[in-house]
């Protein structure tokens, strides 16, 4: 049961799918100015060997204008100078307060809304962005005492029923980045980095009705959120209801628990709830999102879905070399040897094995300290913290 829905679970980025305070306005596409100089064109993403990053064209024409696919990261709006990676007027940078575990890479992340418009919260699970929202993820992978670019990845919001995504790799000597589709199996000079491929990325954000994963309420509104958090947010009028309703307050929206409980509700959120495992993902018996209530609030531990849905709920899928009698529970209060969940998350899939592993798709070093926090709340699954007792 486990493993056929960790095939379909979280993931990596594709091409294309289906406030009001104004800041100055970003450039156009193909008109970013004197600073961004010429775009690369080059040969197609699609042409290259998928084993080493794009090298920068000789003769790159300028950028085009109305291209909603462009081929060069200098192109998509998010520098002013791109030589000196000075941001185009308009983006802002956000820092949600858990994050996607992309195997050790250090990243960077800014989003753009079109001057007077605001996001659409009236469903505070499921934010509608406007036309024309942008974001980028920037991945940092240290080298050689510094932090070296290696991917940045692009959603573009260019139609009500429409999100653009590209991936843009950057070479080696950090002068360019380029559109690959294919993705990089492996990054030289990276220590095992894969880049994925585009078409990866729908099994992630797919399970959003619009396309952005880590820009939402629990995320920007939890301790440790930084930029643009959810609390600016509301200040600057960026958010709106079709009700006109007032929003809920950020502490409404907090992670519940002990540290030990909000650590790990908070990884599994980010990490399994928010793309997969909720009431409209593609795993929906086993629930991991921390849902806020039509009152807007998340509220405590009991009541969160992973709570409800793991804990003490047996699990057919079995580890490795487990004895045929024993039982084994998603959670098992005090006993992470026989909780499932923990088994996914320390493990990483041989190639062409079963797929088993949790997160499924898009790593393959395990998130120690994820695995430690989860560890750590389970053993903390005592019936004094208002637990169950362990299931047989």
């Amino acid at each position: 049961m486990v493993a056929s829905l960790l095939m379909a679970s979280c993931g990596g980025c594709s091409a294309q799918e289906t406030t009001p305070r104004a800041d100055p306005p970003l450039p156009a596409p193909g008109r970013l100015g004197a600073h961004a100089g010429a775009a690369a064109r080059g040969p197609g993403a699609d042409e290259r060997p998928t084993g080493s990053a794009p090298a920068a064209p000789r003769d790159p024409p300028p950028c085009k204008d109305g291209d909603t696919d462009p081929h060069d990261l200098r192109c998509t709006g998010l520098y002013s100078d791109f030589a000196a990676r000075s941001l185009a007027e308009g983006v802002r940078e956000f820092k949600p307060a858990f994050e996607l575990w992309s195997d050790g890479a250090e990243k960077t992340r800014w989003i753009y809304l079109p001057p007077g418009s605001t996001i659409d919260v009236s469903r505070m699970n499921d934010w509608i962005f406007p036309v024309g929202t942008r974001l980028w993820k920037e991945f940092r992978t240290p080298a050689s005492g510094a932090s070296r670019r290696l991917e940045t990845r692009l959603l573009w919001k260019t139609a009500e029923d429409r999100w653009t995504r590209a991936t843009y790799v950057w070479s080696e000597d950090g002068a360019s980045a380029l559109q690959v589709k294919a993705g990089v199996p492996h990054v030289p000079g990276a220590d095992g980095y894969a880049i994925p491929a585009q078409v990866d990325c729908i099994r992630c954000h797919a399970g959003k009705t619009d396309n952005p994963l880590g820009f939402e309420a629990v995320q920007l509104a939890a301790r440790g959120a930084g930029g643009l958090t959810y609390a600016e947010l509301v200040q600057r009028g960026l958010l709106s209801t079709t009700s006109g309703g007032p929003l809920p307050s950020a502490a409404a929206l907090e992670v519940p628990g002990t540290e030990t409980e909000r650590r790990a509700l908070g990884l599994l959120h980010a990490n399994c709830g928010v793309s997969c495992h909720h009431p409209l993902g593609v795993a929906t018996h086993f629930e991991m999102r921390l849902n806020i209530d039509a009152a807007g609030q998340v509220g405590d531990v009991r009541g969160a879905r992973v709570y409800q849905t793991a804990i003490n709920q047996p699990a057919k899928v079995r580890p490795a070399g487990a004895p045929p009698d024993a039982r084994y529970y998603r959670l098992r209060p005090r006993d992470p040897e026989r909780s499932t969940l923990l088994h996914a998350m320390s493990r990483r899939d041989a190639p062409g094995a079963p797929p088993e592993q949790m997160p499924p798709l898009a790593t393959r070093r395990v998130d120690e300290a994820a695995v430690a926090a989860v560890r750590a709340w389970i053993e903390a699954m005592t019936p004094a913290a208002g637990y169950p007792p362990a299931a047989p």
